[in-house]
């Protein structure tokens, strides 16, 4: 069990999932919300841009408006 589940940890570590944001796009937004040092350390351990902002609440992001939406 143990060699399956590190094969998928080096598969998903290699093969991450596409990010509709990259990295510099995801530590603006999370700049301008004030979390910057959150999604870096989400980002180092392991989640993609999207998964980083997507845990603080603050993705999609609106690129219009610059403004995550709002929550009812």
């Amino acid at each position: 069990m143990k060699a399956i589940t590190t094969f998928w940890r080096w598969w998903y570590r290699h093969h991450p999932s596409p990010s509709k944001y990259t990295r510099p796009e995801a530590l603006a937004i999370a700049r301008k919300h004030g979390l910057e040092y959150e999604i870096i350390k989400a980002m180092e351990h392991g989640c993609t841009p999207d998964e980083a902002l997507q845990e603080w609440d603050i993705y999609p992001y609106d690129s219009v408006t610059q403004e995550s939406p709002k929550t009812i």
